[in-house]
């Protein structure tokens, strides 16, 4: 695209003189004869003179010595592609606070300060990034060196009269995919993708970011979420429902029920549960432990008979007796055996389909099969987490790979949909090999490498080892990861490229040269950039050399090349919970960070529920980090509701142990810049 139309030459002159006005002296209202106005007029000129490169410009305090640069995106549809160009160009070894949750963000721009007020009338609202640097005697130059050759690359290219606009059912699917797999900051990427590409209603968005929000913990956030009863009303699919039962079992009830006080748990229910009667509609079966326990306490409250004979038959047929608080369940057990006079037939009371209403699916097969052919009940059945009622994957692995290697390439791009909910479904115990593979070459067909499809394909072969296949099978595999890792390797997705090696580490190998050719190739290109490493990068890769026995891999950095914030040894005592629901991620991780930060002491969990021992592991913890893959909202909102107030709590992009060191990192110096 070319420059706004409604950034005219007049607009963008206020602008200019309001930047580089009161609180900036970079270039003091842009005076002709200021000594030092060639550094700023090259990033000038590129504003006046239109194009569709970033606007980056800079900001110096005299008095305070505080130096940052703002690189603003033209359009909101551009914000992905400009933090990908900066951390291309800067990456972190220059760029310091905004590098945090695992890549770039738009600043928050505060309206009071008249340097960022004038971005905000003239850009708007999250399209502009604030870049610092920890040391700007030392990295100001550079950095402003390397936004300036990001800006004149950009303006050089051969022009581009189009846009690849990605259709809105794919970015939903990447979203889904990218959450399965606990990509953290790729899921907000894409939320914010979908927020600025339109087609997605207001009401469909908000399911997104509550969904989003439940897989992360935040059980407060969800509560308090704009317009909450307002979405409840509209009768949202049942995993929306499910997020919000889940919010309320973790705020209101899971105390009480804890140490059997009953009465305290309704009064908790009625005092955050207002919006649950209306929740209570519909088919409970795909719920968790946690969501069904709101149902059935709701029920008494409510002396609804016919919500909690439901609700029961549903935790006989999924077996969750177990997995309810006895009193709440004996109290809906009393309900439910009471008589009702002229009661309806429950079947009848249920809302029936439309007469001409599609059957729905009932098994993976039937999904694959209704999603290749672009019915809508196949993509119903993935909004409604229908799949959760439905046996593993691994049952049906056979067929599901074969269907999948005969689709055409437009059936084969709708099945992307599935991915995700595939992932969900398969977790860690059981794996389905074989439809893991398929979904591998779908993905290297479709050249699917963006920082959310990167955590799905490490999840995939993951999925795939796990099953300890054949050396021929296992040459497959690493052969079809390897075919365009080239592509994708950069600094700024490191932790990407060592959560493949650290994989490939853990896994069985019947074929070491297969496995030794991907990790070269995985990691050559890391090591010849190693001086834009993370510390925690930085380590990881060179005990990943030393483990798999690789020649030719230098890791050595010269102390004044090397990352800008202080190393992690002199990070001072405090105390780090790491949860996952893989151990040995969880082991690596630990044992790296008690070279790498001795002082720290290093928690671990993987409780899929809420136990006293979790609960005072969080409750001592200065630093929390999360790793979402496959984790149940019973564990991490359990987490994020015991952690004492202002812990910071980070979450890996990716489920391997470099995604969750990297996490750890950012988390200690977030405790470090937060404390100073």
């Amino acid at each position: 695209m070319t420059q706004p139309k409604h950034w005219t030459p007049e607009r963008i002159q206020t602008f200019l003189s309001a930047f580089f006005g009161a609180g900036n002296d970079a270039w003091p209202d842009m005076r002709p004869d200021y000594a030092h106005k060639e550094r700023t007029e090259p990033f000038v000129k590129v504003l006046l003179n239109g194009g569709d490169a970033p606007i980056v410009l800079p900001r110096w305090d005299a008095d305070s010595q505080q130096f940052a640069m703002y690189a603003i995106a033209r359009d909101r549809a551009d914000v992905t592609k400009t933090a990908e160009l900066i951390e291309a160009f800067a990456g972190p070894t220059y760029i310091y606070c905004d590098m945090e949750r695992g890549g770039l963000r738009p600043a928050r721009l505060n309206p009071d300060d008249p340097v960022e007020r004038a971005i905000l009338d003239f850009a708007g609202e999250r399209v502009t990034f604030r870049l610092t640097t920890a040391q700007p005697s030392r990295y100001r130059q550079s950095l402003t060196d390397a936004l300036l050759l990001m800006q004149k690359t950009y303006t050089s290219r051969p022009p581009r009269l189009w846009r690849a606009v990605k259709p809105i059912g794919r970015l939903i699917a990447e979203f889904d995919a990218a959450l399965a797999a606990g990509g953290e900051a790729a899921s907000q990427d894409l939320l914010e993708q979908l927020a600025a590409a339109g087609g997605l209603t207001a009401t469909n968005l908000a399911h997104l970011r509550l969904k989003r929000l439940d897989r992360l913990g935040v059980s407060n956030k969800v509560l308090a979420f704009p317009n909450l009863p307002d979405i409840v009303h509209q009768d949202p699919p049942a995993a929306v429902k499910a997020a919000i039962l889940n919010a309320v079992y973790t705020v209101a009830l899971e105390e009480p029920l804890a140490t059997r006080d009953l009465d305290a748990a309704k009064e908790g229910l009625i005092t955050h549960g207002r919006v649950v009667p209306e929740l209570l509609g519909g088919d409970p079966r795909s719920y968790g432990p946690q969501a069904m326990t709101v149902v059935l306490l709701a029920s008494v409250i409510l002396d609804d008979v016919t919500v909690a004979r439901r609700a029961l038959a549903a935790i006989e047929e999924l077996d969750q007796a177990a997995q309810i608080a006895a009193l709440v369940l004996s109290e809906a057990e009393r309900l439910a055996a009471r008589p009702v006079p002229d009661a309806v037939d429950e079947a009848s009371s249920e809302a029936s389909p439309d007469a001409d209403a599609s059957v729905p699916v009932e098994s993976w097969p039937e999904l694959f099969s209704a999603l290749a052919d672009g019915s809508p009940v196949g993509k119903q059945a993935v909004e409604d987490e229908a799949w959760a009622l439905w046996p593993s994957p691994a049952q049906s692995d056979d067929v599901l790979a074969e269907f999948l290697d005969g689709l055409s390439d437009g059936a084969a791009g709708e099945l992307w949909r599935a991915v995700g909910s595939f992932l969900d479904a398969v977790g860690y115990d059981e794996p389905a090999p074989k439809s893991a593979h398929a979904f591998i070459r779908n993905a290297v067909a479709f050249g699917r490498y963006g920082p959310g499809d990167l955590a799905v394909l490490q999840a995939l072969m993951d999925i795939a080892l796990r099953a300890s296949p054949a050396a021929d099978t296992y040459g497959e595999i690493l052969k079809d990861v390897s075919s365009e890792c080239s592509r994708w390797i950069a600094p700024e997705r490191a932790s990407a490229a060592l959560d493949f090696v650290d994989r490939l580490f853990l896994a069985a190998c019947p074929d070491v040269d297969a496995r030794e050719r991907l990790c070269v190739d995985l990691l050559a290109p890391l090591s010849i950039h190693r001086h834009r490493l993370a510390e925690a990068d930085l380590a990881f890769a060179q005990r990943l050399t030393h483990e798999l026995r690789l020649g030719g891999l230098d890791w050595a950095v010269p102390a004044e090349e090397g990352v800008q914030d202080d190393p992690l040894a002199s990070m001072p005592h405090s105390t780090l919970l790491l949860y996952s629901l893989d151990e040995g991620v969880l082991t690596r991780c630990r044992e790296e960070l008690q070279k790498i930060a001795p002082a720290v002491k290093v928690a671990t969990a993987y409780d899929h529920v809420g136990t006293p021992q979790l609960r005072e592991k969080a409750r001592r913890a200065d630093v929390v980090v999360l790793a979402t893959r496959c984790a149940k909202h019973a564990a991490t909102g359990f987490i994020t509701q015991h952690t004492g107030n202002g812990v910071p709590i980070e979450y890996a992009n990716g489920s391997g142990s470099a995604s969750l060191l990297r996490a750890a990192e950012r988390g200690l110096r977030r405790t470090i810049a937060e404390s100073a």
